[in-house]
């Protein structure tokens, strides 16, 4: 009696499963589809159900990915966190692991994110997600400014990694480090030399004002002196102005030569990424408007690429 028992529960179980794996089936099809209610209907109803135990910790999985994929963040970090706190043994929990990282930096939280990857890399170094855990590290540092190491990573992912779904990108962000180290570059050069132009200019003015004072006080010694002393006077004074003409044609010259570097730098900006900083009134506003649309069209462009990327198997 008791084998026929548990022959029936055996049977009943297996039935139980079978069930339950094609309600797994059917959600991970709708997720396929990007069909997200659905599937989480469906895998909502493995969890409600004690009957599906077993299926249980993969339907929390794939709720946690089904929220992400609606950007729904804070419902997809807390199943996540259930099941990686309940389901060390599924055969899915490396995955887990990695999700959790993505999730933090689609959160913002970019240096948890990259102490979750550096994990996963370490526990699962032989894992088809590596490479995409790099990425996602290099992404990160990108986002903190810190380009000289995202680079290194992104070279690395490039020089290791010939096969990962990240290669394309990892060429396209470093390029895009290198435009912006060129770009921070002519920035630096140009605040340099707008700051030059503006001390020449002060200087080109005060000696100016000078050089009006001196013409005023000849001026006035001439109208109180007699026509002998007015000889010497004249003559002092066309040396002085001379001198004074030379000077000033001389700061004219250094102004006219700082002035055409700052024109060359705001093209080579403009031919690069694009920049929005403005330089006083020495910029023109048709440059500024250049400059302005190169930037949103690489925006644009990276927003496009990385939108595109997020799409693809593996993320």
């Amino acid at each position: 009696m008791l084998i026929v028992i548990l022959i029936f529960v055996n049977i009943n179980l297996f039935a139980q499963n079978q069930k339950g794996n094609e309600i797994i089936k059917s959600g991970l099809n709708s997720f396929s589809k990007r069909n997200y209610t659905e599937a989480l209907d469906n895998f909502r109803e493995i969890i409600l159900n004690n009957d599906y135990e077993p299926l249980q910790g993969t339907a929390y999985y794939w709720i946690s990915r089904s929220y992400s994929a609606q950007n729904l963040l804070d419902n997809a970090e807390d199943n996540l966190d259930f099941f990686l706190q309940n389901y060390s043994k599924n055969s899915l929990y490396p995955d887990a692991v990695y999700q959790k990282g993505r999730i933090l930096f689609k959160k913002s939280k970019y240096d948890t994110a990259i102490q979750i990857f550096y994990k996963f890399i370490k526990s699962y170094p032989e894992h088809p997600y590596v490479s995409n855990s790099y990425y996602w590290i290099a992404e990160s540092l990108y986002a903190l400014g810190h380009l000289d190491e995202a680079k290194s990573i992104f070279s690395m992912i490039i020089r290791n990694y010939p096969t990962s779904y990240k290669l394309e990108a990892s060429k396209y962000k470093l390029s895009l480090i290198t435009l912006k180290f060129r770009e921070n570059e002519l920035l630096k050069l140009l605040k340099i030399s707008h700051e030059e132009y503006l001390k020449a200019l002060e200087d080109f003015q005060r000696k100016e004002k000078i050089y009006e004072q001196s013409i005023s006080n000849y001026q006035r010694k001439l109208n109180a002196t007699s026509s002998d002393d007015q000889k010497t006077i004249i003559s002092e004074m066309s040396n002085e102005l001379l001198s004074k003409n030379k000077s000033l044609s001389d700061m004219k010259l250094e102004l006219a030569k700082l002035n055409a570097t700052i024109e060359n730098l705001k093209e080579q900006l403009a031919e690069n990424t694009g920049s929005d900083v403005v330089v006083s009134s020495v910029i023109n506003p048709d440059k500024v408007q250049q400059l302005l649309d190169t930037k949103n069209t690489a925006l644009q462009l990276k927003d496009f690429y990385i939108n595109w990327l997020g799409s693809r198997d593996g993320e």
